[in-house]
């Protein structure tokens, strides 16, 4: 038993140390009870996140083509940065 719980708690160390990417809306415009920043997903790799972002970003652009006050991001995580 001793064994797993070591296993468990060293998987849940590396995963505290691996690098998080978030993909965020960020609101470009200040709009009253809304959070500027919104995080939208999370992600092991910046490549995975990018992936997402243009995704959603073209999706967006396509169902809004006028609306230009909020982009979406892909941001290290600051508290799992190297």
């Amino acid at each position: 038993m001793k064994d797993q719980y070591q296993g468990w708690l060293n998987a849940a160390t590396a995963a505290e140390r691996s690098p998080m990417w978030l993909l965020l809306m960020v609101l470009l415009n200040v709009v009253p009870g809304l959070d500027k920043n919104t995080v939208l997903n999370m992600f092991a790799t910046a490549e995975e996140c990018q992936i997402e972002r243009n995704r959603i970003g073209f999706a967006m652009a396509e169902a809004y083509p006028h609306e230009r006050d909020f982009v979406i991001i892909c941001q290290l995580s600051s508290r799992h940065g190297a």
